[in-house]
């Protein structure tokens, strides 16, 4: 996480060090069920500790703090959502037929390798893909345990686990929109708003902070607050992926720059170019949405097409203000380090460049 705020590295290593402790925990007792398993352990141990930001469940703990909490009461919940995480990139790498996750080879293709060295029978790919969705399914499972390591009162882990769950119930029902919309080809600008807030927004930054403050106990005129900082923030940061999914540098990513098009994602960037473009020049990019051979030649040309046309400069623009407006809401919270914090964070959040 470079130069990030110096507070959020160090919610992040936190984080981190918990987060190995409790997975490693987990994953013995699944090594010792059977044999045959460790090679998934060693999978989802590998996953969660190759990268990632932990952007998600640092906001928890910022939550907790903003709203007078000791973050240390956080952690498990806080666990929860990373690991919720990981059961969505795994489950979305198969979904997107993504080949790499984080600079290594995506879960259920790793396995299908694993499927023909190994000399298995049956369809490899379709090996692959089970073994994918089982350890998502895992990981989900042994994200409601670990958010249950907790010392807090029952009823703030009551409130909070509904908050969690309001969490889950989002993020599954904008994957399902945006697998709709890539599918029906649409170009509908307020869809693409919808789909970038509950998929992304809302679980990556708005419900995370207010997850950790109803831990605290905190009451309505701070969760309110915090949605009116997370739900500009939250939507500014999936703009910003969708600009570094198609225009991003594979080192900074650690993924395919040209995913974005090759999955046929209905992006605002991809709205934004709908209603920008003279027809012959939407045919174009429309024919290069969801082509998994797109050659670079084909994705230069829908780069400067999407450019050219002003699309690039109205998402640009769209972050900004949404940039602005998170800003302006968190200077409502009550002042505090935390509050302070999380105004950094802000700066830093909407100008990333991975």
């Amino acid at each position: 996480m470079s130069d990030v705020p110096p507070r959020i590295s160090a919610l992040s290593a936190v984080v981190n060090d918990r987060l190995e402790v409790h997975l490693g925990r987990a994953l013995d007792r699944l090594r010792a069920m059977h044999p045959d398993l460790g090679p998934l352990a060693d999978e989802l141990r590998a996953f969660v500790a190759d990268g990632g930001k932990r952007l998600r469940p640092v906001l928890v703990l910022l939550g907790h703090q903003i709203a007078g909490g000791d973050p240390d009461d956080a952690v498990g919940p806080a666990l929860a959502v990373e690991l919720l995480h990981t059961c969505a990139l795994l489950h979305d790498d198969l979904i997107d037929a993504a080949d790499t996750r984080r600079g290594r080879p995506a879960t259920h293709v790793a396995f299908a390798t694993r499927h023909r060295d190994l000399g298995y029978g049956g369809d490899p790919d379709r090996f692959g893909a089970a073994i994918a969705i089982l350890l998502g399914d895992l990981a989900f499972v042994q994200a409601d345990e670990a958010f249950l390591t907790t010392s807090l009162p029952d009823d703030r882990v009551l409130a909070g686990f509904r908050a969690f769950n309001d969490l889950r119930e989002e993020v599954m029902a904008g994957q399902a929109l945006d697998v709709i919309a890539a599918a029906s080809r649409s170009t509908d600008l307020d869809k693409a708003l919808t789909i970038a807030t509950l998929k992304s927004g809302r679980y990556s930054v708005t419900r995370p902070l207010q997850l950790g403050a109803v831990l605290a106990g905190a009451g309505d005129d701070v969760v309110g607050t915090l949605q009116d900082v997370g739900d500009p923030l939250g939507l500014a940061f999936q703009l910003r992926d969708d600009l570094l999914g198609v225009f991003g540098k594979h080192g900074e990513t650690g993924k395919s720059v040209a995913g974005d098009l090759a999955e046929g994602k209905r992006t605002v960037l991809i709205a934004e170019a709908a209603a920008r473009l003279p027809a012959q020049d939407w045919q174009g990019v429309e024919r290069a949405l969801g082509r998994p051979d797109l050659a670079d030649a084909d994705v230069e040309q829908v780069r400067a097409l999407l450019r050219d046309c002003g699309a690039v400069d109205a998402v640009t623009a769209r972050i900004d203000d949404l940039a602005d407006r998170a800003r302006a809401a968190t200077a409502l919270l009550p002042p505090s380090t935390s509050a302070q914090d999380l105004a950094a964070f802000v700066d830093w959040f909407v100008t990333r460049r991975t």
